[in-house]
């Protein structure tokens, strides 16, 4: 009698087991890489790169950070952040049907061409009237790229176009970090600009 009632119990529990497993399964975020993109030890472009996921790699989503630009992913072994603006979500249901759910990446961008990047920190205001913030705020040439702004600076993310300078001219972008300790030691860097439309 005690076998037949530990029978069905085991039985009812590795259903349990197994009906959880398929609900957990059900609805799994991934991501697809849209170009290579580094994988970065924190969320933040100025963080060590551990390795680089290439383009069309699907990773699951283990974490989004609170600003919505860096996901958390494992790629050849390594766990970090990728920048989202170089990946799109794919969600793939129990069915086998995947969706794929809009992002900046697959919003228009016009490409601007290359641009010189410089750095700066320690202001308080803008040219606009609104504090500077890091991972956010550049300061441009206003005939090249309009106040109010949003952009793409590849490799770095997106940012709004909030400040000007006077030796921000033509395709310099000065973009706002910490303090200028730290954008003196980033230094000078080139990279490809898009304008969102």
């Amino acid at each position: 009698m005690f076998q037949r009632f530990k029978r069905i119990a085991l039985v009812a529990l590795t259903t349990m087991i197994f009906t959880v497993a398929i609900a957990a399964n059900a609805s799994a975020t991934t991501v697809k890489a849209v170009s290579n993109v580094n994988l970065r030890a924190k969320a933040s472009t100025s963080s060590r790169v551990l390795t680089v996921m290439k383009k069309n790699t699907q990773r699951t989503v283990l974490k989004v950070s609170s600003n919505k630009k860096w996901i958390k992913v494992k790629v050849n072994g390594k766990t970090g952040y990728v920048n989202r603006n170089y990946v799109k979500y794919i969600t793939t249901t129990s069915s086998g049907k995947s969706s794929t759910a809009k992002t900046e990446s697959t919003t228009t961008k016009v490409k601007l061409g290359k641009f010189k990047l410089t750095f700066y920190g320690g202001d308080t205001t803008t040219a606009s009237g609104k504090t500077p913030k890091i991972n956010h705020t550049i300061a441009v040439d206003r005939r090249v790229i309009p106040l109010g702004s949003k952009v793409y600076i590849e490799g770095w993310g997106t940012y709004y176009a909030e400040d000007t300078g006077g030796a921000i001219k033509g395709n310099i972008i000065d973009i706002f970090v910490r303090t200028e300790r730290e954008a003196n030691r980033i230094g000078v860097k080139y990279a490809n600009v898009y304008l969102y439309k």
